[in-house]
């Protein structure tokens, strides 16, 4: 089998601009054009640039609760208030910089440039943490690279359905059917970000192989590969988070079940998170004994 990717370098993309069209334009200069079965997985930031889900902070006006957490973070009011404004639940704060400060997290081990990665922690040095759509997401999912200063992208709420348009779109300009999987950019605990599947169509989100039979014949406790964030992260080894300039890539080869599921149809509402981390704390005690959670959350 053999899978291969093409980045697509887009021109600088405008609200209002025909996503799709230039993802069809890049896609006949670096791809050969658009295939049956290719997938297109593209960032959040070019279809918030698209759609025109951009906030400019000089309109924002802080809340007084903006302003106090900005007076104990040293963030920006303007941005807090953004993320404030686009959040459901904050559900906690990141201290970045002081994770910094203690040696938890080492800059030597994360970027080559000291200097300018103290001048990123010091912009913002804490995150906050928030509950968006049914998804968590670091600030909101604002962001403000790669774009002028003062102006932040926030991704569209339900992005499932601007991958079902962009898919709909790109069948009426080529007449090729494809999947759409629309990623972003988070950080996450093994140290770094990685990137994940926030919207889909077109592709089955989870691989649903839980009790196929191994090599050997055993029902497999697993199988349930999460398909699409596999594929986000394969697309960022060309998009790259800085000046790249490739916000979209195709894959081709790769041979997946078509499904008209989305992203969505996977997320554990909040009240299922939390009542699934008490019985994890329930079982725990109750076969580890309570010196566990000591030992974990205390020490």
């Amino acid at each position: 089998m053999k899978i291969e990717l093409y980045g697509l370098r887009l021109p600088e993309v405008k609200p209002g601009d025909d996503l799709a069209r230039l993802v069809m334009n890049a896609a006949s200069e670096e791809a050969g054009g658009i295939r049956n079965g290719d997938i297109l997985v593209i960032t959040s930031k070019v279809v918030s640039k698209a759609y025109g889900f951009l906030i400019r902070l000089s309109e924002v006006k802080p809340s007084r609760r903006a302003l106090r957490i900005a007076e104990k973070t040293g963030g920006d009011p303007r941005f807090i208030q953004a993320v404030l404004d686009n959040s459901d639940e904050v559900l906690f704060i990141l201290p970045f910089a002081k994770l910094v400060e203690k040696g938890v997290i080492r800059t030597e081990k994360m970027s080559r440039n000291i200097t300018g990665a103290y001048e990123a922690i010091k912009k913002a040095p804490y995150t906050l943490i928030v509950r968006r759509g049914g998804q968590i997401y670091s600030d909101a999912g604002l962001d403000s690279s790669n774009h002028p200063e003062g102006v932040v992208s926030i991704p569209p709420e339900n992005m499932d359905d601007y991958a079902r348009e962009i898919r709909r779109r790109i069948l009426e300009l080529t007449g090729r059917r494809v999947a759409v999987i629309i990623t972003d950019t988070e950080m996450w605990f093994s140290f770094g970000s990685l990137d994940f599947a926030r919207g889909s169509s077109g592709i089955e989100v989870i691989h649903k192989g839980f009790g196929d039979p191994d090599l050997y014949g055993k029902p497999k406790f697993g199988g349930v590969d999460r398909i699409a964030d596999e594929i986000a992260c394969a697309s960022a080894l060309l998009m790259g988070q800085t000046d790249e300039g490739i916000p979209a890539v195709i894959i081709r080869g790769y041979k997946y079940a078509e499904s008209e599921e989305g992203v969505s149809d996977y997320q554990l509402s909040w009240d299922a998170i939390r009542h699934a981390v008490k019985e994890i704390i329930k079982s725990s005690i109750k076969i580890l004994g309570f010196r566990w959670i000591f030992k974990i959350f205390i020490k």
